[in-house]
Parts: C-alpha cells; sequence; structure tokens
C-alpha cells in the first residue's frame, strides 16, 4: 500500500523492506516482517514519544541501495588506523579515468550510472535513457545531463573527496527483531594479538548484485561499519557480516544485533536506528590493520532532558532555539579536527584532536 501510495515502480524494485515514519505521537522505523497480518502495525514502547489523537501513518521515506562513499573524515581516520594512502590514491585515479572515458562509451556510462547510484537516483533516470539509446544517437539533451553528472561527481571529489567505494553500500539501519545477530562485547586482548573474526559482532546486509542488479546476494565476511560524520577513531566498526535465513526478508538495509554489552549504532558516531544512515565497507583494502580493529568507542549518552514542574512555554522554546543555534557548530569542528589530525604527527589520536571531538 505504502509503494503504490509513493508511486514506487515494483517492476524496477522489490517493495523497500523499511520506511521512516511517523504515525501519532511515535516516530521511528518500520520494516516489513512475516509475522505481520494484513495492515498491522507494531510499534515499539521506546517509539511512542508522546500521546496523540491522530494515528494517521505518515511516511518520510523508503530504504534504498546506494553506493557507499569515503570522504575526509573517513579517510583520515582509516589512514591512521593503518590503510596505505596508496589506496585512496588509486581508488580516486581510477574514478576519474572512469568518468572521462564514460563520455564516449555507452557501455561504460550504463555500467557506471547503474553502480554509482546517488541519493536522489538521478542516475537511474539517465542511466534508462542510455539504455534507450538516446546517447548512442548523440541527443544533446541526454549529452548534456551526462557532462553535468560528470563534473557534479569531479566537484565532490575535488572539494569532499568523495571516492565511491564499489564494494559497498550505504543503507539505512534496522534492529534485528529476531536477536539472531551476535552482539558486541568488549575484546579481551592478550598480549597485543589482534581481534579475532569469531568475537566481532554480526551484521547482516542483502544488496543489488554488481553483475545483475535484478538479483540480491547476501554479504558475507569482515566488513566496517560506520556513519557520517566520523572524527572519533572508535566511530568506525570493524563488523561480520552473516547470513541469517530468518532476515531474508528485508533488503538495501543494514540489520545490527539487539544483544549486546553496548549497541553498535551508538558506537558510530552516537548513531541510532529511528532513521540514521550507515555506510557498509567490504572492501579488504580497506579495512585497517587487525590490531587497529574496533578501538574504544567514545561516550555518546545524551544528558538527562531538563525537567519542568510546568507546560512549557512559548520562551521556553525561544531559549532552547537560541541555544540550538549557538551550539551548531558542526562544520567548524570538522574543519579544525581536520586540520589538526593532518598537520600532527599522531593525527587522529593526538590530545588536540580528541579534545575537539569531547
Amino acid at each position: 500500500m505504502i509503494a503504490t501510495e509513493l508511486g514506487l515502480r515494483l517492476d524496477i524494485a522489490p517493495v523497500p523492506s523499511a520506511f521512516q515514519f511517523r504515525l501519532g505521537g511515535c516516530k521511528g522505523i518500520l520494516v516489513v516482517s512475516p509475522d505481520a497480518r494484513d495492515r498491522e502495525v507494531h510499534i515499539r514502547k521506546s517509539q511512542e514519544k508522546f500521546t496523540a489523537t491522530y494515528n494517521g501513518l505518515e511516511i518520510i521515506r523508503c530504504s534504498r541501495f546506494c553506493c557507499a562513499t569515503l570522504n575526509r573524515q573517513t579517510i583520515t581516520i582509516l589512514s591512521a588506523l593503518g590503510v596505505r594512502n596508496n589506496v585512496f590514491l588509486e581508488m580516486l585515479s581510477e574514478q576519474l579515468s572512469n568518468y572521462q572515458n564514460a563520455m564516449s562509451n555507452d557501455t561504460l556510462a550504463l555500467s557506471l550510472l547503474s553502480r554509482y547510484i546517488d541519493d536522489n537516483r538521478m542516475t537511474i533516470n539517465i542511466a534508462s535513457m542510455i539504455l534507450n539509446g538516446f546517447m548512442t544517437e548523440d541527443e544533446p539533451f541526454v549529452l548534456s545531463l551526462l557532462d553535468l553528472w560528470r563534473a557534479w561527481s569531479v566537484k565532490l571529489l575535488k572539494e569532499k573527496a568523495r571516492i565511491i567505494v564499489e564494494n559497498g553500500a550505504f543503507v539505512l539501519g534496522c534492529v534485528d527483531e529476531t536477536a539472531t545477530l551476535k552482539g558486541y562485547t568488549k575484546p579481551i586482548i592478550a598480549n597485543g594479538k589482534p581481534i579475532i573474526k569469531e568475537h566481532l559482532p554480526q551484521i547482516f546486509i542483502q544488496v543489488p548484485d554488481k553483475n545483475d542488479p535484478s538479483q540480491y546476494k547476501v554479504i558475507e565476511g569482515t566488513c566496517l561499519v560506520g556513519r557520517n560524520p566520523s572524527l572519533h577513531p572508535g566511530d568506525l566498526r570493524v563488523v561480520q557480516a552473516v547470513d541469517a535465513p530468518t532476515l531474508h526478508h528485508l533488503r538495501d538495509v543494514v540489520v545490527f544485533p539487539q544483544t549486546g554489552e553496548r549497541d553498535v549504532p551508538s558506537m558510530c558516531s552516537g548513531g541510532d536506528l529511528d532513521g540514521d544512515d550507515y555506510f557498509v565497507i567490504w572492501d579488504e583494502q580497506l579495512l585497517p590493520q587487525p590490531q587497529e580493529w574496533n578501538c574504544d568507542p567514545m561516550n555518546y549518552a545524551a544528558p538527562a532532558p531538563k525537567a519542568l514542574r510546568r507546560p512549557v512555554r512559548v520562551t521556553d522554546l525561544m531559549k532552547f532555539f537560541v541555544k540550538y543555534m549557538k551550539n551548531d557548530a558542526l562544520p567548524t569542528i570538522a574543519h579544525a579536527h581536520l586540520a589538526q589530525a593532518d598537520y600532527l604527527y599522531h593525527s587522529i589520536r593526538d590530545p588536540k584532536c580528541t579534545s575537539i571531538v569531547y
């Protein structure tokens, strides 16, 4: 019903597996379930923020597959965790070469547009026009769109180091309702030995096959999980992607365990599962050195909300807004952290960088 209301083309992709929603005073993520019947909607107690008489279901967005990308902050952290700098340079050179060659090769252009899917999915529309022969006929409008796509992509590479990771995905996060995935347990490392894979927390992710986008495949093996922005070495978590048959109905989402000493999303820059997107990378070249896996995460616990013994007034909202604007300094923090990490010998582990994060 939701897919029909949103006008999604079900002949191209299956019904989305997860939806960011509002329902009266509830908010968060809804996922499809084989146990639900008809139009049942099951709400978790933590999703109920306040009571409301209106119970209309409102959909903000739905899950879909996007390519994982690196940025300046992620590259800085991975470099400090032992990933060779040549890896990033080789990926950058290959991507620039592909963009240039795609201007005269419709097969390559179609392949790149189908794989490098942007958040607005405009690349899918351009790819469909190329598939219908407009590029072969040198149609001016399609060629201008293709040139704009290349120019915009190169601009993102130049300004934000937005390097696309083919063996990766940028998807919505949700929780494992079946409790089959193993959660996080703080590793006990003896004599400086690296963490073994069996001690890693587990995730489940099923994405379109690169060779045949109409088919889905389950990713298995060691992966890197994080979200943007990442500034602390503990913000990037190494996990084990497993095949869980009870979760095969979920696609284009990353499923996190509900067990363990601490939830994995909160360790990724203080994320949650109320609508946050996460990047999952299974490219072995981008995995940190084993001895650097899963550094101690920061404590992102939110302070207790201020309790009032009276009804909320307009002046309270005004004060909150002004306080929010005064503390909204994320761009300044990110630039200061990047400059210090590049300049200092110990990079992100230097006390100056950690004090910026805190």
